[in-house]
């Protein structure tokens, strides 16, 4: 017995299964290269404070460090209350921070419009000022505007550098973790110095801001201003004024076995490709009833 003749509709919905097949697979397996990539801290991973100059300026109430401190000129002005070791920065500490500066900013990222603060962005259809885990970098400074807030949203590695500028947040900004998103997988690499606004109203339950600092240039941490991670500014100075900074204790993506995913410009793209698969398949089948 003859088979049919297979139609030329049919031979065109063969090959856009196809074609969204093997798209789909290539996205899926190119995954890891997608996501951006946490750098090792090293010698600095266990310090809340790494700094050639450290500087408290408040008297009272007291800058508390849930963490080790490091500094060649440690600061004068009590009280200060440090939940671990003080004194001279490890032999390493610089090269580790230098060797973790080169992994963030050797990597592909997701560039930011320029001019437009980070509570602003809008990225994918997420509303302004929420990020998925991504690599970002924009070419002039990092800023959230005063009384705004950032959203990290979902678990992974969540990088932001610029090429050119500083990392400044007004007074009551906010960056805050959403759904399972996790300190320790945060890393922010301005150029310039970094500046993290005053809060009026301090709460040790609600951190200000959220992340590694890798800012050799500098970190100024504003009045109540409260840290979760750690401003590493090993050759710069870090100065402090009645803040709380807490090493983060979430377990990092990649020790919870976090595989690379696709970044935000990847997913469109597998969700695509899935529904042309599925139409093309269902073309075919009743092309063949």
């Amino acid at each position: 017995m003859t088979s049919p003749p297979i139609s030329k509709l049919s031979l065109n919905a063969a090959l856009l299964a196809s074609v969204a097949f093997v798209t789909l697979l290539s996205l899926a397996q190119s995954g890891s290269a997608l996501a951006a990539t946490a750098p090792s801290l090293g010698s600095e991973g266990a310090f809340g404070v790494v700094s050639s100059t450290f500087t408290n300026s408040n008297t009272a109430p007291q800058t508390i460090i849930n963490g080790n401190v490091c500094f060649t000129t440690g600061p004068t002005t009590p009280p200060l209350l440090v939940n671990g070791t003080s004194g001279a920065c490890p032999a390493a500490a610089g090269g580790d921070q230098l060797a973790a500066l080169a992994i963030l900013n050797g990597q592909s990222c997701t560039p930011l419009p320029v001019g437009v603060p980070l509570d602003a962005v809008v990225i994918g259809s997420n509303p302004p000022g929420t990020f998925p885990p991504d690599c970002y970098f924009r070419a002039g400074a990092l800023d959230i505007t005063a009384s705004t807030t950032v959203t990290l949203n979902g678990p992974g590695i969540y990088i932001f550098r610029s090429t050119g500028g500083a990392l400044t947040t007004g007074a009551d900004s906010q960056v805050l973790l959403a759904n399972g998103a996790c300190a320790s997988d945060v890393f922010w690499a301005p150029v310039g110095a970094t500046t993290l606004g005053a809060n009026s109203a301090p709460s040790l339950a609600a951190p200000t801001f959220q992340g590694n600092i890798l800012d050799a240039a500098g970190v100024s941490i504003g009045h109540f201003a409260n840290l979760t991670g750690r401003a590493l500014a090993f050759g710069g100075t870090v100065l402090t004024d009645a803040n709380t900074i807490s090493i983060p204790t979430c377990t990092p993506f990649a020790a919870r076995g976090g595989a690379g995913i696709p970044t935000l410009s990847g997913w469109p793209m597998v969700m695509l490709a899935a529904l042309l698969a599925i139409a093309s398949l269902a073309a075919l089948r009743r092309r063949s009833e």
